[in-house]
């Protein structure tokens, strides 16, 4: 399954900074900022305790089946890299 890959980057009011990848199909790419924010809501920061941030397209790839199944289960997969 090929998908794109969104480099993503925040920093939070507090001064955290957070970088992960969000992957989606290409169907969906239009909604990975929208996916980004629900991961970061589901870690507790919501849109106010963002002060920047950063999502944009990086690149495609063929997906593991690992991202395969929660991209078919939530619809993106998150690869964790800097501060989470």
């Amino acid at each position: 399954m090929q998908v794109h890959v969104y480099d993503t980057h925040v920093r939070t009011r507090d001064g955290r900074y957070l970088h992960f990848d969000v992957l989606v199909e290409p169907d969906d790419a239009s909604r990975a900022e929208e996916f980004a924010a629900h991961w970061l809501a589901s870690r507790g920061i919501q849109a106010q305790d963002v002060q920047v941030s950063r999502c944009q397209f990086c690149h495609s790839e063929f997906s593991s089946p690992t991202v395969a199944e929660s991209l078919r289960g939530q619809g993106y997969h998150i690869i964790e890299m800097e501060g989470c």
